[in-house]
């Protein structure tokens, strides 16, 4: 069975302003919105995404604390090597409002969350 590698992109939706303990980063304050995370797995993105969408899972990455808060409702892959990951968060950095040092602790880019201009979701 092949396993895909890739970059993706989870779209998810927060209902209403939080502030949500994000493991080691504390408190955030969230406006309610719709939000996109760039993520990578180089070994089953399949798996990574099951993991993201599933409500059973222990609390590892800042993305699993928000998961707890929020609705993940679509997601976006892309079949490319990692570094391309750092690509997309660039690129969702000039169109959206990026989470300061959301997912990003071993990345050179400040943030892998961002919130979605309203422009872009109605």
């Amino acid at each position: 069975m092949y396993s895909m590698k890739g970059v993706y992109l989870l779209f998810l939706e927060l209902e209403e302003d939080r502030e949500i303990e994000i493991g080691a980063l504390g408190q955030i304050n969230f406006s309610k919105g719709k939000y996109v995370y760039v993520g990578s797995a180089q070994n089953s993105v399949e798996k990574r995404l099951q993991r993201h969408f599933s409500t059973d899972k222990k609390l590892h990455w800042h993305i699993d604390y928000l998961l707890e808060e929020s609705r993940p409702y679509d997601y976006f892959i892309l079949p490319e090597k990692s570094e391309y990951e750092q690509v997309m968060a660039s690129i969702m950095e000039e169109i959206a409002e990026p989470v300061p040092e959301f997912g990003a602790s071993d990345s050179s880019k400040n943030s892998h969350l961002f919130r979605l201009p309203k422009s872009l979701t109605e």
